[in-house]
């Protein structure tokens, strides 16, 4: 049955506060040949809550774009947008993104992060050596620190709750931020949002905020070789540079610093360490809820600067880091989990691989 018209807001707040109460990170509107699924994404996992009639479906995204100030009439192109929802006492920011499909518009909503991860450090249940290098980069005067994973592994929450740690244990420190885009607000931080497709790509913005007189920087994430070069030249002057990658480890990551022609030798001098890692759901009772990360850290040591300056591979690069004693590799991090009894087996095979 069609959900009346004037139903519609009551609906979408309805839609809304129950992803809030799953606590989902997503929801995926998304007309299909017979009708429209309402699909909620809760701890990594896309899940199917509801199927609504197609023109319930096309009305709920179009108060989504009303609400997101979005044009409703534009229905060929892509939008996104953001949109003020109040749950409980305060208003939160969700962003709305608005792709055309063969069967209507879908849309997909990117609920609060702060209503859903935590926001210290020492909240996030990383692993004690992962732990200690961030305390260790945080000390620090200059460096660059690469925080890596697949999309959807938590790199801006550690990156989030990184930078709160700084501003929170150092005074007076001029901390700046480019994003694509700014996912939640951080007191004491400058947050600028770049469009990598538009006149402030973060290859110019980058530029011209190195003569802000910034000392603690964050890079949303390194795409290209010319934001790759303007990274590491930053952290070389004396910067602290806090960026993502996508890359599968550490390994991945400096090896594909040495891929975008970046001199080995600016690589030893300017990287203070990598951290990657992915989310596991969290094992309760006979069923899953929440996620806890596994993730492991290489600070660079004396061996894999040596090891890096003669332009290696991923797999030479990966052996000169596991013999240091310090270094626990991800699948041993994930099978103490296991023994710990906070995942299982099946869901470090899904994430993790065989």
């Amino acid at each position: 049955m069609t959900t009346p018209t004037q139903d519609i807001p009551t609906l979408v707040t309805t839609l809304l506060t129950q992803a809030i109460q799953n606590r989902a990170s997503d929801i995926h509107i998304e007309p299909t040949a017979r009708d429209c699924e309402i699909r909620q994404r809760i701890d990594g996992v896309l899940t199917t809550v509801s199927a609504v009639p197609a023109e319930t479906g096309r009305a709920i995204v179009g108060r989504l774009m009303v609400m997101a100030q979005l044009l409703t009439y534009r229905l060929d192109v892509p939008q996104e947008g953001r949109l003020q929802f109040s749950y409980g006492p305060t208003a939160h920011d969700l962003r709305l993104a608005i792709m055309p499909t063969t069967h209507g518009l879908r849309a997909a909503v990117r609920m609060p992060a702060e209503l859903l991860q935590p926001g210290a450090l020492e909240e996030l249940d990383l692993p004690k050596n992962v732990l200690d290098g961030l305390y260790a980069f945080a000390k620090s005067d200059s460096g660059m620190l690469i925080i890596t994973g697949p999309a959807g592994s938590g790199k801006t929450t550690t990156v989030y709750a990184l930078l709160r740690h700084i501003i929170q244990t150092q005074s007076g420190l001029s901390v700046i931020s480019l994003e694509d885009p700014v996912e939640r607000d951080v007191p004491g931080v400058t947050q600028i949002e770049v469009k990598p497709f538009g006149e402030l790509t973060y290859e110019r913005a980058l530029r011209s905020i190195l003569r802000q007189d910034p000392q603690v920087l964050m890079l949303g994430e390194i795409r290209d070789a010319a934001t790759a070069a303007l990274a590491i030249q930053a952290a070389l002057s004396g910067h602290r540079l806090i960026c993502t990658f996508h890359a599968a480890d550490p390994a991945g990551a400096i090896s594909r610093l040495l891929e975008m022609h970046i001199e080995p030798y600016q690589i030893t001098s300017a990287l203070f360490g990598v951290v990657a890692q992915r989310l596991l759901r969290r094992k309760s009772a006979a069923t899953y809820k929440g996620r806890i990360p596994v993730a492991e850290f290489v600070r660079l040591d004396d061996p894999l600067r040596a090891t890096i300056l003669n332009h290696p591979d991923a797999p030479t690069i990966r052996t000169a880091y596991q013999s240091h004693p310090t270094y626990t590799p991800m699948p041993q991090v994930a099978r103490d989990l296991v023994e710990k009894g906070l995942t299982d087996a099946l869901e470090v095979t899904r994430v993790l691989g065989a």
